[in-house]
């Protein structure tokens, strides 16, 4: 097992590598001048350039790449152009934020996901199955921003319940996390579902029930673990997917998280801050799946012997 774990982490490096050679490529070559942005188009040519030697935009794409990796290698990942503080700081300040998003959004698509999900396979066919498939084909084609703001409407300017923004109290994620969730808990209840009925028609759910066995302890004892399989690993999937993908939400409730920095990086062309802010979710979600990984060993048996051999 520590030799598979040990190997996944170092496939982390080229992994680092290109993200960092392609977020660099990409902010450097496309149109704008940072220095413009900061100092506006009345600033002398010779305060431009002074900035631009003072943030170190004066040199070639290699060379200015180079020495971005020598510096990060020694644990120095730059500053922000617009408030010259060390660019993990801001990500260390919004990360919070972001993360108790994403984790009461995937708390919500898990509890709903798979129980809803074994009551749909338990009752195959049935007219509560047929509403619930239905109802998971509209949440899985509402757009975020769509529902985000109907929810808006309704509980925060109709009914005066929630806030609308804010980060500061637990109700200040209740509707955020809600629209973060929808899409992710429909994939997950139809993921459990046909999971389920999969696992259901195995030959040793036929020889538990030939025994007598009942059905909940055939439900939820031998065929929910089995099933979980493919669920978790939509899950860790989905968690990574939470913690860089909560742009649109966060835009909505005005949620100061990784989701807002991103988008101010990109618009000032804060090259150290959105490099930083996109190497630290790609390591995070690279840690979540390896997590993921090593968690299907305590799920299922064979693999953990797989991972032995």
């Amino acid at each position: 097992m520590h030799k598979y774990v040990i190997k996944r982490l170092l496939m982390l490096i080229p992994v680092i590598l290109g993200i960092t050679f392609i977020l660099y490529s990409i902010m450097t070559l496309t149109p704008g001048d940072p220095v413009r942005m900061i100092l506006g188009d009345g600033a002398t040519d010779e305060a431009v350039e002074q900035m631009r030697e003072e943030l170190g935009l004066n040199k070639g794409f290699f060379e200015g790449y180079v020495d971005y990796l020598k510096d990060a290698a020694h644990g120095d990942f730059g500053k922000s152009y617009r408030t010259r503080e060390p660019v993990f700081n801001e990500v260390f300040a919004r990360f919070p934020n972001t993360l108790k998003l994403a984790s009461s959004a995937i708390a919500i698509s898990i509890i709903l996901g798979v129980l809803v999900g074994i009551i749909q396979a338990v009752h195959q066919y049935s007219i509560l199955d047929n509403i619930i498939s239905g109802i998971t084909l509209i949440c899985t084609s509402i757009p975020d921003f769509w529902f985000g703001l109907i929810l808006i409407i309704i509980f925060c300017v109709n009914l005066k319940l929630l806030p609308a923004s804010g980060s500061d109290h637990w109700y200040n994620y209740v509707l955020p996390a809600i629209t973060a969730s929808m899409g992710y808990t429909a994939g997950t209840i139809r993921l459990t579902r046909s999971s389920m009925l999969e696992v259901i028609r195995s030959d040793y759910i036929r020889t538990a029930r030939a025994k007598g066995t009942d059905e909940r302890t055939i439900t939820y004892r031998h065929a929910l673990k089995n099933a979980l399989l493919p669920v978790v690993t939509l899950i860790g999937i989905n968690l990574g997917w939470q913690l860089g993908g909560t742009i649109i939400v966060e835009q909505i409730f005005a949620i100061p998280g990784i989701g807002t920095l991103m988008i101010g990086a990109v618009r000032s062309k804060d090259i150290p801050l959105l490099m930083a802010s996109v190497t630290f979710v790609a390591v995070l979600s690279s840690l979540i799946n390896l997590g993921t990984d090593i968690l299907y060993a305590y799920i299922d048996p064979r693999i953990k012997a797989e991972y032995s051999k």
